[in-house]
């Protein structure tokens, strides 16, 4: 038997963490928007809640909120900037989005 893999030949897999809404919102939108989503130097989040998954992508990722209209610069289009320097996930976007909801 070679080492290092199991008794079994296999090797055990590692379990990833559930992305958390919660935690990327505080870590990237907070400042602007407030802990409660309701606004401070960004807009209030709350109307959110009702856009697609599509449209809130869109304005997290790329600054377009819906009906094609541009967010302002001051928002991070997170497509180039990522999320803690790393590249922002659909998943991701989706957590933030359930978290706002969840604010209602």
């Amino acid at each position: 038997m070679s080492g290092g893999a199991g008794a079994d030949g296999m090797t055990a897999a590692v379990a990833e963490a559930p992305v958390n809404g919660q935690s990327l919102y505080v870590s990237n939108c907070v400042g602007c928007h407030g802990a409660e989503a309701v606004g401070g130097i960004g807009p209030t989040l709350l109307d959110t809640a009702a856009w697609s998954a599509a449209d809130f992508n869109g304005a997290v990722l790329h600054g377009q909120a819906p009906g094609g209209r541009t967010l302002a610069p001051v928002m991070p289009r997170f497509a180039e900037s990522g999320f803690g320097g790393e590249t922002a996930t659909d998943e991701q976007v989706e957590a933030i989005h359930s978290y706002v909801k969840s604010l209602q």
